[in-house]
């Protein structure tokens, strides 16, 4: 009975001590900002007169053509080459596919055929198709791993799951 009470002491003495380290540290540290003026402004000087600008070297030259005359200026002559030059045929035109029209959005495992069903959206049309299928224009090529190659447009494209 006696050693609980000792430790009861013990302890009680030990938070009463910690207490005033705690109180002591925090009115120490509130005295302190006392003494700081509350409205301490620094007055900085403005950018121009920091640095004088009269002794830079920097020179800025005008001497080019006038963007916004009406009259436009007269193009220099070309000398020909020496060489004939053969026309030659323009490279055919490829349109640009969009293909942020077209999504991913998985596959299913038809266990009746064993086929892989993949799920795509065709701008906002929604198609399940097998390998070899087409719609809306898409030809679902092959399955590969989690990604398919489809055709649009003429054109092939991976395509991974959109998550």
């Amino acid at each position: 009975m006696m050693k609980s009470k000792r430790t009861t002491y013990l302890l009680i003495c030990c938070v009463a001590g910690v207490w005033g380290i705690i109180f002591y540290r925090v009115f120490t540290g509130l005295a302190t900002e006392d003494n700081v003026p509350v409205n301490s402004r620094t007055i900085k000087e403005p950018y121009f007169n920091m640095i004088d600008h009269a002794k830079d070297q920097v020179t800025l030259e005008m001497n080019y053509a006038d963007p916004f005359a009406l009259t436009a200026a007269e193009p220099k002559p070309v000398d020909k080459p020496s060489t004939p030059i053969s026309p030659t045929t323009p490279a055919p035109f490829k349109p640009q596919v969009n293909w942020s029209g077209i999504i991913y959005s998985g596959q299913i495992y038809n266990r009746a055929e064993k086929t892989h069903v993949a799920i795509i959206s065709v701008n906002g049309k929604e198609v399940m198709l097998s390998e070899g299928e087409r719609a809306n224009g898409l030809k679902f090529i092959k399955r590969i791993g989690d990604s398919i190659k489809v055709e649009y447009q003429n054109a092939t494209k991976f395509l991974s799951i959109k998550q």
